[in-house]
């Protein structure tokens, strides 16, 4: 789904590269495309997204398609089903399946639009023998290392999920709430947070014209050294799936219309045939291509002290300051979205009561973290 909007994209670039301005119109055929998204996880959870295509003036990459019927069913007549949520994605229990059965999807849409895949063959996907990280002169590349015993798989693809500690330069103690300040709560966790992002290219390798069956430093993404994920803790999990020689040169034909743009022999939309048809309509053209087998991870972690020395190049600059401001000046303050990090009384000799406050102001983004992840430490995170 991620690289539909770009498929489309491309088509209008070839069709308009002559002139020198242009608004694309995009072929009917290529609008409100059905979408679809995942891998028949044998043992694990299948998780499949089933979404529409939108014009390429929308700001939404995709359109979900909500409560759609998913099932996988197998040769042997075994069935597992479930529904899209608001997000169009369901998560199907599979861990039960057999490597040694066949199995298709099938999606049943609201319309009652019925839309399968054929009997797919699964396929044992090896294990990672090595994640491993390569510093730079100013980051890490994340590499892998595979190999097939029995030579017999040949293709392969990846994806990843990142994780990074996000932590603020200022702890707050006070806040403005209902017209006053009040003190914080410190049962809730500002200070200390967890990022995410996931892998956004198609990440392909092939042995298939090699002696041996064996990926050696496959790159995986590249981590800049100054970046806000690897200023404290970062970790890295890549999903590995052995594909069959079709499905790898389906997703090799989509990352060149996705990442090559402009080339006129390039392989087009049409061309893009998935493995999804239409049982209520065979014509309609369907994006996707869906496969079965056992998917392997492997994690990898990288800490602040493994970077190879200081400089610019290795260094998070995190743009906060503070200003220290009188009471009178608060609620400007307040109104010009800055939020205060601490309260400052001035108690004069022989009194009791505090006769003047001064507050720490800053942004929110440089004392609340939540602002750019979640407080809830994930299960996987070190102490």
């Amino acid at each position: 789904m991620k690289a539909l909007r770009l498929i489309i994209f491309a088509c209008c670039v070839l069709n308009f590269a002559c002139k020198d301005s242009f608004k694309p119109e995009i072929d009917n055929k290529y609008k409100d495309l059905l979408v679809v998204e995942g891998f028949i996880d044998i043992g694990g959870i299948t998780t499949i997204k089933v979404a529409r295509s939108v014009d390429l003036s929308d700001s939404r990459s995709s359109a979900p398609e909500k409560n759609a019927i998913v099932s996988v069913l197998g040769e042997d007549a075994i069935e597992t089903k479930g529904t899209t949520n608001d997000l169009g994605e369901c998560s199907l229990s599979t861990q039960s399946l057999n490597l040694t059965k066949k199995y298709k999807l099938r999606i049943i849409l609201s319309d009652t639009k019925i839309y399968e895949t054929g009997f797919l063959s699964s396929k044992a996907t090896p294990e990672i023998d090595d994640l491993r990280f390569s510093a730079t002169e100013n980051g890490f590349n994340i590499l892998l290392n595979t190999h097939d015993p029995n030579n017999a798989t040949k293709y392969y693809t990846w994806d990843y999920k990142e994780t990074w500690e996000v932590r603020v330069p200022f702890v707050s103690t006070h806040e403005f709430r209902n017209s006053e300040v009040v003190l914080r709560d410190p049962n809730i966790n500002i200070q200390l947070c967890w990022a995410n992002s996931s892998s956004s290219n198609i990440l392909l390798g092939s042995t298939a014209r090699l002696s041996q069956d064996k990926i050696t430093d496959a790159p995986m993404t590249f981590v800049a050294g100054n970046s806000i994920k690897v200023a404290y803790l970062y970790s890295i999990l890549v999903k590995q799936y052995g594909l069959s020689k079709e499905a790898y040169e389906y997703l090799e034909n989509l990352k060149k219309n996705t990442e090559q743009i402009g080339g006129i022999f390039d392989p087009q939309p049409s061309e893009l045939k998935g493995n999804i048809t239409c049982i209520s309509d065979p014509k309609e053209q369907v994006m996707g291509w869906i496969s079965a087998g056992r998917m392997v991870q492997k994690r990898l972690f990288i800490k602040d002290s493994d970077k190879p020395s200081v400089g610019s190049n290795w260094v998070y600059v995190q743009p906060c300051e503070s200003v220290i401001i009188p009471k009178d000046s608060l609620i400007n303050y307040i109104r010009a979205n800055k939020v205060i990090v601490n309260e400052q009384s001035w108690i004069a000799p022989g009194t009791t009561a505090p006769i003047l406050y001064r507050y720490t102001m800053s942004t929110a983004a440089c004392i609340d973290c939540r602002l750019k992840g979640s407080n809830i430490k994930p299960s996987f995170w070190p102490n």
